[in-house]
């Protein structure tokens, strides 16, 4: 509720990491949808994504949603851990970036809650192996980047495929610049794994300081709310 646009620009970063894994980065091409139509394939993502959060597992919307996932990752050639990991960046990814770049950071129970409520979508998929806490999962998630990524020809179509769908993210204005920048979007990891070259020193600059004064402005902006909500309506 605090951090709608940063929950998804969240899970679009974390999207993005599955593409620095092999065995992942040559099933999201060899299915042609997110190369030919990657804003229609991030759409559908993230329509499942929500219908789950905004409604529950076990609303009829829910189940229905459930069902298509295993569904549609049923006779995918990766092992679970790739499905873990996937879970994983979804998860974790959104958090990190609130907990850098939003108004303030996340509680302990609102990683609690996010690990809860993607620990309950691996059962209903039968992923096994989830770690049981969100900071056993970060680790988790960290080890298997460390053991897993690496340059292919797959991660890098699949980043220049859809180097939009952050710019997307941001006002018409700005877009371009972040087009330009949405290198400097990710850590040092990922852009080497992606085979993405460091921005130049002024454009990393030029993002952080946005990034900055984004933040104390929605900090202004929600004090501002909570001086208003606690004035009595007598006063």
């Amino acid at each position: 509720m605090d951090f709608p646009d940063d929950l998804k620009l969240g899970l679009n970063l974390g999207f993005y990491r599955t593409f620095a894994v092999p065995t992942i980065a040559r099933v999201l091409v060899s299915t042609g949808k997110m190369i030919g139509r990657p804003k229609a394939r991030a759409k559908a993502t993230g329509t499942m994504m929500y219908t789950l959060i905004d409604n529950g597992f076990h609303s009829p919307a829910g189940r229905e949603t459930v069902a298509a996932l295993n569904q549609l990752h049923a006779r995918l050639p990766v092992g679970n851990a790739e499905f873990v990991y996937v879970l994983a960046t979804f998860c974790v990814t959104p958090l990190r970036w609130i907990d850098e770049h939003g108004w303030r950071h996340t509680t302990t129970e609102e990683k609690a809650a996010a690990h809860g409520f993607f620990h309950g979508l691996a059962q209903r998929m039968g992923i096994q192996g989830v770690p049981d806490s969100y900071s056993a999962l970060a680790r988790w998630m960290d080890d298997f980047e460390e053991r897993q990524f690496a340059v292919t020809e797959e991660g890098r179509a699949l980043l220049e495929a859809t180097r939009g769908l952050l710019s997307d993210r941001f006002p018409k204005l700005a877009a371009p610049v972040v087009r330009v920048a949405t290198d400097a979007l990710i850590d040092a990891r990922l852009r080497a794994a992606l085979g993405a070259s460091d921005r130049p020193v002024v454009i990393r600059w030029l993002v952080t300081t946005a990034l900055r004064l984004r933040a104390a402005h929605l900090r202004h902006q929600h004090r501002g709310e909570l001086a208003g909500k606690s004035v009595s309506p007598m006063q």
